[in-house]
């Protein structure tokens, strides 16, 4: 079961990461049943500790609190010298995207891009190369 962020194929990604995510009992028990939304999601630095916002987890039907903030901040689990080259390289203007969420043993794991989003004439080429590779096939 595999979660993919759609925007993120508007971006070209120099690096990649995996962290874990912190999540509540709902919130997994919904990951597991439900699909969520990455629309305009994105990752920033709070604190020292990544954030992913606006993440729209769908609520879980069978909870026992009855309100649950479907968008909460929810925070990232990375090792200190992750977290530091995240710092460096936002700092450097490159966005951070979240790409996928899936799940790895019994935990989920979170796919994140390091990158600067597109061009449209960037995007043009990207689908001509496609197409040129599709052709050849």
């Amino acid at each position: 079961m595999r979660h993919f962020n759609k925007d993120s194929l508007d971006y070209n990604f120099t690096d990649k990461l995996e962290a874990g995510i912190s999540l509540s009992g709902s919130d997994v028990k919904s990951l597991r049943t439900q699909v969520p939304q990455f629309r305009n999601s994105k990752i920033e630095i709070v604190n020292g500790i990544p954030q992913v916002q606006n993440l729209f987890i769908p609520p879980y039907k069978y909870s026992q609190s009855q309100v649950q903030d479907t968008t909460k901040d929810r925070s990232l689990l990375l090792s200190k010298k992750q977290i530091a080259k995240l710092i460096s390289l936002r700092n450097q203007k490159y966005m951070i995207i979240p790409i996928a969420i899936y799940l790895k043993g019994v935990f989920f794991k979170m796919e994140i891009g390091i990158g600067r989003k597109m061009k449209k004439f960037e995007k043009r080429e990207k689908i001509k190369k496609e197409e040129m590779k599709r052709e050849l096939r």
